[in-house]
């Protein structure tokens, strides 16, 4: 019994371990100032965690107990060594007795699946796509489409029963063309993911009609905005720089800017960067330029009045003042990230504005190409959104078609990429540098 509760204790330590690997992961895809290979590291560590969770059946009964009891990032443990082991049973026990309202362990489900999911189960699970249970249907799809797994026509069948944004996307990454003429009324639904979704599957099937549609409904609905920048031609930028020079421009304006990279928009860009999205403005900028601006900068840590001393309370109140540590400095950490100082933009732009044409794409200062596309992705510095909307522009713009996510497990992602490398050495100068296209063909 003893060695028992001690095999108990030390699964039951793998399966924590996992877990905060797991949320440390999905943390750090969004953290700026972590490089994406960076990440490897933890996925090693997560990998070696699960290899001692599939040992022995003391091991799988904990697997079992925590996925059960614990919390998100034990689910995931448990589906990835249920998946190792080859036991389809027990997965089918946890999703039927899964809450359906506990979104944060669906995810885990699901993000569990997209890794590990086993070959040889993936015709039963397609199978699963003709039930009527819609949100069972969109975890599915989530996986298929991920996977890249051959639905046969199950996938449509069960988008015309439900037109929801986890079907839509895995139709899209699956480039099914038979989808284009149910993807074309969601466009118009009523909810903004679905259209967002549709927008973007429709533009990887090469459907140029989704273009018009965007560009039509972009000066009122901001989900247009960036599947306008992925696949419009130089025509989409007096529209773009427009919504631009709203007082009210959203984010994803200016960073449409970036992605369409004509350098008309540079003074907009540099206008916009005094305003409350300075920071995607700086993106954009860099996206365009790539100038590589970066600054040292302290960010004090937002201060909760309810926790501070009669004397620093009245102190922050009067004058402003933040509560210090007892050497005198401010709570708060040194951040190193792309330069927000208009001056300093400014400054570059004045030195080097010859070098970019206005009515040329430009990629990180370079003319747009499958090869600009491809280093934004290989960079270190790269954020994860910028990353997997790169990709989605090799897609869209070139017609590739590679299996790549930028939340892939580093490891895939470095394979994918090499394959990537070799096919833009053999096609790359098929593309004129610096021109506009979509699905491969040359546009205006």
């Amino acid at each position: 019994m003893p060695n028992t509760i001690f095999h108990q204790s030390l699964y039951s330590d793998h399966l924590q371990s996992i877990s905060f690997l797991y949320g440390q992961q999905r943390a750090l895809l969004s953290n700026p100032e972590v490089s994406w290979k960076t990440i490897q590291k933890f996925e090693e560590r997560l990998e070696a965690h699960l290899d001692a969770l599939t040992n022995d059946e003391q091991a799988l009964e904990a697997c079992c107990q925590q996925a059960k009891e614990g919390d998100a990032g034990e689910l995931f443990a448990a589906v990835l060594a249920f998946c190792r082991l080859g036991r389809r049973d027990l997965l089918i026990e946890i999703m039927e007795h899964l809450d359906p309202a506990d979104t944060e362990k669906l995810q885990a489900l699901v993000n569990a699946l997209k890794f590990e999911l086993p070959a040889d189960w993936q015709d039963d699970f397609v199978n699963l796509l003709q039930t009527d249970d819609e949100q069972l249907c969109a975890l599915i799809a989530s996986v298929v489409g991920y996977r890249r797994i051959n639905p046969g026509t199950a996938l449509i069948q069960a988008l015309r029963r439900f037109q929801s944004a986890p079907l839509i996307r895995a139709v899209g990454r699956l480039r099914e063309r038979g989808a284009a003429s149910i993807l074309m009324p969601a466009l118009r639904h009523e909810d903004e993911a679905t259209c967002s979704a549709a927008a973007l599957a429709l533009l990887r099937l090469g459907e140029r009609q989704a273009v018009d549609q965007c560009r039509e409904i972009a000066q009122g609905k901001a989900w247009a905005i960036i599947p306008l920048a992925l696949g419009g031609g130089k025509s989409a930028l007096p529209l773009l720089l427009a919504i631009a020079r709203s007082d009210e421009a959203s984010p994803d304006a200016l960073l449409a800017l970036g992605i369409l990279g004509d350098s008309s928009a540079v003074p907009i860009l540099l206008e916009k960067l005094d305003g409350e999205h300075a920071e995607t403005t700086a993106q954009a900028l860099n996206l365009l330029t790539g100038a590589e601006l970066y600054e040292q900068v302290f960010i004090p840590d937002e201060v909760n009045e309810d926790e501070l001393f009669p004397d620093e309370l009245e102190a922050y109140q009067k004058e402003g003042k933040l509560p210090t540590k007892p050497d005198g400095t401010p709570y708060g950490e040194w951040v190193h990230r792309l330069s927000q100082n208009p001056r300093e933009w400014s400054e570059w732009w004045g030195q080097n504005s010859n070098l970019l044409k206005p009515g040329t794409r430009y990629r990180n200062g370079l003319p747009f190409s499958p090869a600009t596309l491809l280093d934004t992705l290989q960079y270190e510095k790269t954020p994860h959104r910028i990353r997997q909307l790169a990709y989605e522009e090799l897609v869209i713009r070139y017609d590739i078609n590679f299996p790549f996510e930028a939340d892939l497990f580093v490891i895939d992602q470095l394979r994918v990429l090499q394959d990537m490398t070799q096919w833009v050495t053999a096609n790359g100068s098929r593309f004129q540098c610096g021109d506009w296209y979509f699905a491969g063909q040359q546009i205006t």
